[in-house]
């Protein structure tokens, strides 16, 4: 039984040590069991990234080469080798691609994709949305198969999006052969963390899964935690060839910092007469209570009911209950130093109950081949919202003392009820012709929602519906050169209100795109170049004079190139490099968004000594360079670029993996984005110690 402790004013943590001891106790029971029928893992072969296969850029399973579209896949390995511990880390090398998240807010991935935050609509698990308007969930990576970036509008597959694209994290699947891992992680900010992965059949027909991980860690900003604990039952069961049921279960619960931790603009990015100010420093006061509960629900059903011809179901029910106190700051330092701060408590809960159920089938007509897809999915969510403040001490940023009484937050700021039913009917048909592709896909979407306002009992409505598509065409040419171009929009209610209580407006995009991959098939590699123009109305961004809101803007225009290298020239070594190049505009005001570099590139290098006395080592590194950005809608202050080291050292040698990882290698200090009034502090140097242990699946 894993022992639990109090620490830090109301929060429950699990006790260091005991929790991964636990986890290695529980493991090692249900070894015994398959312990003897397990084989020796393969040798290690990263398979190249760019050529997984996908679900998420058509659903009818079309290759990821026949896509109109960008899109870019990150596969299990990768995520290991490079010990991702966020889903935002894991996508860190690819192009497009902005981590927006900070050292000191854990709470979620704050990830956008050709200059649009996605955190609202754009984070799918399994095809399927779990968020709510302010319950932005976090998957845990190490339940991830693989995590799938879809770039460009994406509503013609899953309604409602976010136009800069999508991220489709793929859980893991129980698995048809035994499997058996345990490992333990260590390292920086005192973290520990214990975590295990069995699966394998238990009968000739069913299969099953169970993922976990305790966690008990620190974090650089002083009194902030990072404490997790996350289990993931799952089971699958197949009749015959032609029937597969999968259910997938996942439960956890973290604890982590104030929604507001960065540090005032004056003294960080700006001049402060007094200084410069610690990065260490916390603004926010010991004790607030942070916290969120994930419970998820999956049953997948894929039949084949011949003649070509399959029915896919996917249902999943969320739940996320999400308690946040934070002593926030109200504007700039008086003075440069007396920082006047606001308690704020959060109170939220969200459910979602969300399906999607699609026919797709193969046939030809005369020469051509032909892949139709029809579906219908529907997504019902349901929000209820507190927020309340209360009075708090100011805060000397060169003198902190903390402790001085705050709140209780006993003054209804804002109280929402929100339900939300959406419906989307929608069809995809491909027509192949020798080496060409022609694709066409047409959706039609109902929204309704209705907002409740508890403070003065207002009641609002809330009807959209829209009509999105997508035409594209692909040349498979030769010399493994496939250039493709498409034309995609997308449609997005927006659904809640603003910090204020105001509802948001509906958001209209479109896109052009065209690309070119190059696959040449002596070659290990893969190449993709990409360029697009992509326009969306009613932009939901950050509001620069309040940081707890987020507000709409006119028009925005984003247009750009990007391109992804992944390559294995010689046996051992793979590449990955990627570039984004980007314009964004504000239309109304001809000036540029606040927080979207412009400018990024990545170079990620790893090496396995295949043979020789040296058998069984690797090494690997990598540098991403983040392009400037502006703080404020006027442009007139930057926040500076930066470029990070990231290194990694690992041996091999049977079942065991020993590793070490280093995350800004150099200690870079650097701002992730800031506003007006405050800045994200960059995470520092980071250094992580794994020892695993497995018996079967892949190595």
């Amino acid at each position: 039984m894993m022992n639990l402790r109090k620490r830090r004013a109301g929060r429950v943590t699990i006790g260091r040590w005991s929790a991964s001891a636990s986890l290695v106790a529980l493991s090692c029971v249900a070894a015994s069991v398959h312990a003897e029928e397990l084989a020796s893992p393969s040798d290690r072969e990263i398979v190249v990234t760019g050529l997984l296969e996908a679900a998420t850029g058509t659903k009818s399973g079309t290759p990821v080469r026949e896509v109109p579209q960008s899109l870019s896949i990150v596969g299990r390995e990768q995520i290991e080798v490079q010990a991702a511990q966020t889903v935002s880390q894991a996508i860190a090398y690819q192009a497009g691609v902005f981590n927006g998240s900070t050292s000191a807010n854990g709470r979620y991935d704050r990830i956008s994709l050709r200059g649009f935050d996605i955190i609202n609509t754009g984070v799918l698990q399994d095809g399927l949305r779990a968020t709510t308007v302010q319950t932005y969930t976090k998957a845990e990576p190490y339940g991830l198969e693989q995590i799938e970036v879809l770039r460009g509008p994406a509503s013609v597959l899953y309604g409602q999006n976010a136009p800069g694209g999508l991220v489709n994290m793929i859980t893991k699947r129980p698995t048809d052969t035994p499997l058996y891992e345990v490992a333990v992680q260590g390292g920086s900010f005192d973290r520990i963390q214990g975590q295990f992965d069995l699966g394998g059949p238990v009968s000739k027909d069913v299969s099953v899964r169970l993922t976990g991980l305790a966690r008990d860690a620190d974090t650089q900003i002083d009194l902030i935690p990072d404490n997790k604990i996350y289990i993931a039952p799952a089971l699958s069961w197949t009749r015959g060839s032609s029937t597969k049921i999968t259910l997938l279960t996942s439960y956890s619960y973290e604890e982590y910092g104030p929604p507001m931790s960065g540090l005032p603009a004056q003294g960080s990015l700006l001049p402060n007469p007094n200084g410069k100010i610690d990065r260490h420093l916390y603004t926010d006061e010991p004790g607030v209570d942070n916290h969120r509960n994930q419970y998820r629900a999956a049953l997948l059903l894929d039949q084949d009911i011949g003649a070509s011809w399959r029915f896919a179901s996917s249902t999943r029910y969320s739940k996320t209950q999400f308690l946040s106190e934070t002593v926030s700051a109200r504007g700039a330092p008086v003075e440069g130093r007396i920082l006047n701060r606001s308690f704020y408590r959060f109170d939220i809960d969200g459910q979602v109950w969300a399906s999607d159920n699609h026919l797709s089938g193969d046939w030809s007509l005369g020469p051509l081949a032909m892949d139709s897809l029809v579906g219908v999915d529907y997504r019902h969510t349901k929000e209820d919202y507190w927020l309340r403040a209360g009075a708090a001490p100011p805060l000397d940023v060169f003198d902190p003392v903390y402790g001085q009484p705050y709140g209780p937050a006993t003054t209804p700021f804002s109280s929402t009820l929100q339900s939300s039913d959406q419906t989307g009917l929608y069809a995809e048909q491909s027509i192949r012709y020798a080496d060409l592709i022609l694709s066409g896909s047409i959706r039609h979407d109902w929204s309704d929602t209705t907002t409740r306002n508890r403070l003065d009992d207002a009641r609002t409505e809330q009807n959209d519906e829209a009509t999105t598509w997508r035409v594209g065409a692909v040349y498979r040419g030769p010399a493994g050169l496939t250039p493709y171009v498409s034309y995609a929009t997308s449609f997005n209610p927006i659904l809640g209100a603003d910090f204020y209580g105001d509802a948001y407006k509906p958001s209209e995009a479109d896109q052009y795109e065209a690309g070119l991959r190059i696959e040449p098939p002596e070659w290990k590699s893969y190449l993709a170049l990409s360029a697009y123009r992509l326009t969306q109305s009613n932009v939901l961004t950050r509001d620069p004079e309040n940081d707890l809101n987020q507000i709409q803007i006119g028009e925005v225009r984003s247009k750009g190139f990007e391109a992804e290298l992944v390559t294995r020239p010689v046996t051992g070594l793979n590449l990955t490099a990627s570039v984004t190049l980007a314009d964004f505009t504000d239309s109304e005001t001809d000036l540029d968004p606040t927080g979207k570099p412009e400018r990024m590139a990545s170079f990620w290098a790893d090496y396995d000594v295949p043979e020789g006395p040296l058998a069984g080592f690797g090494i690997g590194g990598g540098l991403r360079y983040i392009g400037s950005s502006w703080a404020d809608s006027a442009n007139t202050i930057r926040v500076p670029d930066y470029a990070l080291v990231d290194a990694m050292v690992r041996y091999d040698w049977g079942s065991w993996r020993l590793s070490l990882n280093a995350t800004n290698l150099f200690d870079k200090d650097y701002y992730v984005s800031c506003s007006t009034s405050s800045c994200g502090v960059g995470t520092e140097r980071t250094i992580m110690a794994s020892l695993r242990y497995r018996l079967g699946g892949a190595k």
